[in-house]
């Protein structure tokens, strides 16, 4: 979640409509296409907010079957003559040590208990969601990148994940509890990191199965319910201040 910037509502007013779209999952080592454009999406947007370097910004993951992507796809020529084009995107990484998880690499330096703190999440079985962004035309129909958390966290159930984990920054704090996450204030400055700049600060927030789900608003709730019982067909739409956007889910693990 850490990276995962909405684009200005100026911009987003001018983005091109979208009637139709799909929110897919599947693991890394399929469709390396997809994975690239991710990433290429992803570098665009934290440029366009000034953020040049970022300890979990790589490629490589692709290939990891260990790693499941959630990408939302449009269809439909674009200016790059391109019939698919990815329109926002996250990943889970399944972490089968503590080092394993991304937020180690980027925060771990900061807090010497946090590795022990992290272990019996682990060992229940963790996720963590990340490298997540949101593109202007999706903005633009008034989805929210929420749409792709609420994905992985359909989709933590079908590979018995536990717990879902992820690094937020102020934007996605604000996202967090409506989806039934909470901050973990035991580790770090009262829960606070700096990351991933020495002007903001980042907090893990966590998922857990069944008992956060409780938490979460029943709209998160009913759309988790229709996308366990159809996940590869689930339609779910949008009416947005551009009309209404049409999204598939397709949950391929």
């Amino acid at each position: 979640m850490s990276s995962s910037l909405n684009p200005s509502i100026d911009r987003a007013r001018q983005a091109e409509h979208i009637a139709q779209a799909e929110v897919r999952v599947f693991r890394a080592d399929q469709y390396p296409d997809r994975c690239h454009a991710l990433v290429d999406g992803h570098q665009a947007v934290l440029s366009a907010y000034g953020i040049q370097k970022l300890a979990t910004f790589n490629r490589d993951w692709i290939g990891n079957p260990r790693v499941l992507v959630v990408a939302a796809i449009g269809h439909g020529n674009g200016v790059d003559g391109k019939s698919e084009r990815i329109l926002g995107g996250a990943r889970m990484h399944l972490a089968r040590t503590v080092d394993e998880l991304p937020l180690m690499e980027a925060i771990g330096s900061q807090d010497s208990n946090l590795s022990q703190f992290m272990q019996p999440y682990v060992e229940e079985g963790a996720y963590e969601l990340g490298g997540m962004w949101n593109s202007i035309e999706m903005a633009g129909m008034g989805v929210e990148a929420t749409l792709l958390i609420k994905a992985a966290m359909a989709t933590l159930t079908m590979v018995s994940g536990r717990h879902l984990f992820a690094l937020t920054s102020p934007v996605t704090r604000r996202m967090q509890a409506p989806l039934g996450f909470l901050t973990e204030t035991g580790v770090g400055d009262d829960g606070y990191f700096t990351y991933p700049t020495q002007k903001l600060r980042a907090t893990i927030a966590r998922y857990t199965f069944p008992e956060q789900l409780e938490q979460a608003r029943p709209e998160v709730r009913d759309l988790l319910e229709g996308i366990w019982q159809d996940p590869e067909g689930m339609i779910h739409r949008v009416q947005g201040p551009k009309g209404e956007l049409k999204l598939q889910f397709k949950i391929e693990v």
